[in-house]
């Protein structure tokens, strides 16, 4: 049976307390609901950045391959026109090489390769020769990996705000029952969880970085 509200001092202040408290606990669980649909986005954003960044590389690479393969075909027709004793022919295409692949044909030539044999076998070795878009391509991919880890952590920082969105649930489940219990002991006990509860989820969420 019901507790006379003259019996139960109490609920005079349990309720008021309730009222703040639920109050408090909306207001925590609409910021940390924000959060994280900010962390959400930022994460996709982040992902979207590295995919296209993935691509670039992707796309200079086949750039910088296409131009290794048209260098090395100049290459061998310059060497099959000396070997036939064309030296128009083969002064042709050493004119009409690429500042990088006459920097590196120079270089393959000093060597005496005809004559030394611990010369590079050809101009296009790494030390003398640097496919077009390596360097952009590597530091792309590099970008592509920092920008999936950040999406990671922008994930979990989601999953974290999202995880206080439960505790501030709990709250507002224990605060709102506070004051139906008959005996005051439980109503107490109900009232007491609730800010307890509502504590630890405020000071996790101010832990928590914003976005």
């Amino acid at each position: 049976m019901a507790e006379n509200p003259a019996q139960s001092p109490s609920k005079k202040w349990i309720e008021p307390v309730v009222a703040v408290l639920m109050a408090l606990t909306t207001i925590c669980t609409a910021w940390c609901s924000y959060e994280s649909a900010t962390w959400t986005r930022q994460s996709n954003r982040l992902m979207n950045e590295s995919n296209a960044l993935e691509q670039r590389a992707a796309l200079l690479e086949v750039q910088g391959n296409q131009a290794l393969i048209v260098h090395t075909a100049m290459f061998m027709e310059l060497l099959a026109a000396q070997y036939a004793g064309n030296e128009q022919l083969a002064s042709f295409y050493a004119e009409r090489f690429p500042p990088d692949v006459k920097k590196a044909y120079e270089a393959w030539l000093a060597q005496k390769p005809f004559e030394n044999r611990a010369a590079d076998a050809h101009p296009f070795v790494p030390n003398l020769y640097q496919v077009r878009g390596a360097a952009e391509a590597t530091a792309a991919r590099a970008d592509a990996v920092r920008r999936v880890d950040e999406a990671r952590e922008a994930g979990n920082r989601s999953g974290q705000y999202l995880a206080n969105t439960v505790l501030f649930a709990m709250v507002l489940f224990f605060a709102g029952t506070a004051g139906k219990f008959d005996q005051p002991r439980v109503r107490l006990f109900a009232a007491a969880f609730g800010v307890a509860l509502f504590v630890f989820a405020v000071v996790r969420m101010l832990l928590m970085p914003a976005a």
